[in-house]
């Protein structure tokens, strides 16, 4: 009797298709019952997002199972059902996105299709972020922005000094107190081009000081968090490295080996096999790219500056004499991303003493978190801000 009632207990499952001022529900109850066909039980279009709370208790039950497809407002939304003691998952926009009707698109089938694509299991299930690990990504994906329209503006100056003639100077920093003087030395300009001057060198500096700001205010997160002090042990990962992958890792425990993080960042090697036929090759170039372009600078730093002693470094080198210098970089990369998880997990060697390259991490991130923060936090000078943080690692857990 219990395994009859075990076939044909049902679920309901609703997807949303979410738009910034409106959203679009479809329900969909199964058998788990393996012959049973899932059965749309109603749809709802365009509800105004500003009575998702109230709809939702109007037409849903507390068992029911929200499904979101990743986008901009989805970890927003998938927190307010959760206020709603409701459950919601969000799934991979890449795959859910690629399954559909070619000649019919509406958020009604949207909907639908949303849920129907959980059921069928073919589209991955995103994490959803506790609300400071939000807060960590969107403080790095404003410094990524803003170091993006730094760049700009300085290719912009110089691009535009190269039309008349000036060549790039790499003895002159265009943040220079005497930047404009430089420029206007260098030919004869007219009141029109002295105007586009100063405005190129306003908007350098601008970009210049919200750069700066977003990196103090990394710094300072830095230093209050134990995870990100920690990752700074690693040689080659500096403060923004260390924040950067801890506002995408987020909980480490959901990665249950270093495989799984190494697969996420997209350093694993590509395998196909068809038939007798198997390839194994580059990486998938899947995950976080922006996160993984920082990996592969660290290992370039490693096998760079790294010391005969490291470790890392060592191995990396005698690579290079076998393989393709991009071969032995990636390697490292992802030999680093292990060492990250064994890190993070508490896996990692105590530290005992701190080395010199630890230390001067340590001062670079107290010079850049500024004297008046580190004042707030309680250290009067830098050298009690390291102290302390070295202490505070060899304490352990």
């Amino acid at each position: 009797m219990e395994q009859e009632k075990h076939q044909y207990q049902v679920k309901r499952v609703i997807g949303l298709d979410v738009h910034p001022e409106c959203f679009s529900a479809g329900a969909v109850q199964t058998s788990i019952y393996k012959d049973a066909d899932s059965q749309i039980l109603w749809v709802h279009n365009r509800v105004d997002m500003n009575d998702l709370e109230n709809w939702m208790r109007k037409n849903t039950e507390a068992n029911d199972l929200f499904i979101l497809e990743a986008g901009s407002n989805s970890f927003e939304t998938a927190a307010r059902i959760k206020s709603c003691d409701r459950k919601a998952l969000v799934l991979e926009s890449y795959r859910a996105g690629a399954i559909g009707k070619s000649y019919l698109k509406t958020d009604k089938e949207d909907a639908v299709k949303l849920a129907k694509i959980y059921l069928s299991g073919l589209a991955h299930e995103v994490w959803i972020p506790d609300e400071k690990t939000r807060e960590y990504r969107e403080i790095f994906a404003s410094y990524k922005k803003a170091v993006k329209d730094n760049t700009r503006v300085r290719n912009r100056i110089w691009g535009w000094l190269n039309e008349h003639g000036i060549k790039n100077n790499k003895n002159i920093s265009l943040l220079d107190d005497k930047r404009k003087e430089w420029i206007l030395s260098c030919r004869e300009w007219t009141v029109t081009q002295k105007e586009i001057i100063a405005v190129l060198l306003a908007d350098l500096e601008y970009t210049n000081n919200k750069r700066n700001k977003l990196v103090k205010i990394i710094a300072a997160e830095v230093s209050t968090n134990k995870d990100m002090l920690n990752l700074l042990r690693l040689f080659g990962i500096n403060k923004i490295t260390a924040f950067a992958l801890k506002a995408i890792i987020g909980d480490i425990t959901r990665f249950r080996n270093p495989k799984k993080l190494v697969a996420y960042l997209g350093l694993q090697p590509k395998v196909k096999e068809s038939g007798n036929s198997a390839y194994s090759g580059s990486i998938t170039y899947f995950g976080r790219k922006d996160v993984r372009a920082m990996l592969v600078e660290c290992a370039h730093s490693i096998l760079r500056t790294g010391s005969i002693d490291n470790s890392f470094a060592k191995w990396g080198r005698s690579l290079t004499f076998r393989k393709k210098g991009n071969v032995a970089v990636i390697a490292v990369a992802r030999k680093l991303v292990v060492a990250v998880w064994y890190l993070l997990r508490g896996f990692f060697t105590q530290l005992t003493e701190a080395d010199e390259t630890l230390k001067i991490k340590f001062t670079k991130l107290a010079i850049q978190i500024g004297k008046e923060w580190r004042n707030v936090l309680g250290y009067l000078t830098i050298s009690d801000f390291v102290e302390d943080k070295i202490k505070l690692l060899q304490a352990g857990a």
